[in-house]
């Protein structure tokens, strides 16, 4: 069953001005504009992955890492929904401080120029952390993607990285962002065909068995992507049907938890504000020209070896999580390819 938004005009409180107000869904209150956001980074990140018994933390910690050393970093978007390009301005939506929605998935089809197999390296999202209304609490957030689209059959195959963000402050005064690099970690993995969803978890606690222990409120903000915001040329788009966990917030999705996010001004479909970035190297022998002298010869395997050998970041070649053998026969091979 699809729920409908239905918009209205009204003042708010932490909004940029006048903002559409959502009566539509029962115990939600007005969809509010908020533009006061607070920056955090993840002290640490794990791999995490969903099957038919939930969401689990699959892997190790592993902290936090700095991009800056790759020989490789630019960054394109392959899909927008967190307001880096379109003509709507003034901040992001949201349902108030009332509201708790820790389990959210909206559909995305990524750009045309989108590499399917290269994976998204980065993420930016937006979120408000309730909590219990006052002090603080652990956060931990869930970032997924996966071949499906919501509403409709599920593939219970999410794939993605849990976020440690360690202790936040509830109730800030406004909400939190993060521009997450994952560096040498790791990659989220594109939907195969170029459409499928993403997914944000917001939690507390990681069990000793891996299983995630939910926040005591949290949500998401909203924006939006697509021609129908005022850029034709904004990255991906998306549908206006988002799966909540609302209706019992319990960590899982019903069938009367899909709803229409349709509102009456731009940016028109709303969804969980996310984006996803793509490495891009446009010369495929910029990696095996270790040193930067713009030549490719045996300097660049010295160096390389030296990298190596102190398992920096950089030589991770393969972009997995261990610096290793493989790393080193990766680079040998980039190398033969273009000296």
């Amino acid at each position: 069953m699809m729920k409908r938004a239905v918009v209205v005009t009204g003042l708010v409180g932490l909004a940029a001005g006048l903002a559409a107000g959502q009566t539509g869904v029962e115990g939600r209150g007005p969809l509010q504009r908020a533009a006061n956001g607070f920056e955090v980074q993840p002290l640490r990140v794990a791999p995490a992955v969903r099957g038919l018994d939930g969401f689990h933390k699959v892997g190790d910690w592993v902290p936090n890492g700095d991009a800056s050393g790759r020989a490789c970093d630019s960054l394109e978007l392959s899909f927008d929904a967190f307001e880096q390009t379109g003509s709507c301005t003034g901040g992001y939506y949201f349902y108030g401080t009332g509201y708790c929605n820790m389990f959210v998935t909206n559909d995305m089809t990524v750009s045309a120029e989108t590499d399917l197999e290269a994976g998204f390296r980065r993420i930016d999202f937006a979120w408000q952390w309730t909590c219990s209304g006052f002090g603080t609490e652990t956060c931990i957030i869930g970032v997924f993607t996966q071949n499906s689209v919501p509403c409709e059959d599920d593939s219970f195959e999410y794939s993605g990285w849990l976020l440690d963000f360690g202790t936040l402050s509830c109730n800030p005064g406004g909400y939190y962002y993060a521009n997450v690099d994952l560096s040498s970690a790791g990659t989220w993995p594109v939907p195969d065909s170029g459409t499928g969803s993403y997914a944000l978890f917001f939690a507390q606690e990681v069990t000793t068995s891996g299983a995630l222990l939910l926040a005591t409120c949290a949500q998401p903000m909203l924006w939006a992507t697509g021609e129908d915001r005022g850029d034709p040329s904004a990255p991906g788009t998306q549908g206006p049907l988002q799966l909540d966990d609302d209706n019992p917030s319990d960590g899982d999705h019903a069938t009367d938890e899909c709803y229409d996010y349709t509102i009456g001004e731009c940016p028109f479909e709303l969804g969980a504000a996310a984006g996803f970035w793509q490495e891009r190297c446009d010369d495929p022998c910029a990696y095996a020209d270790y040193n930067g002298d713009s030549t490719v010869n045996t300097q660049d395997v010295l160096a390389f070896l030296n990298s190596w050998n102190a398992e920096e970041a950089e030589a991770n070649c393969n972009g997995d999580s261990t610096v290793n053998t493989q790393d080193f026969l990766c680079f040998l091979n980039i190398w033969n390819a273009c000296r």
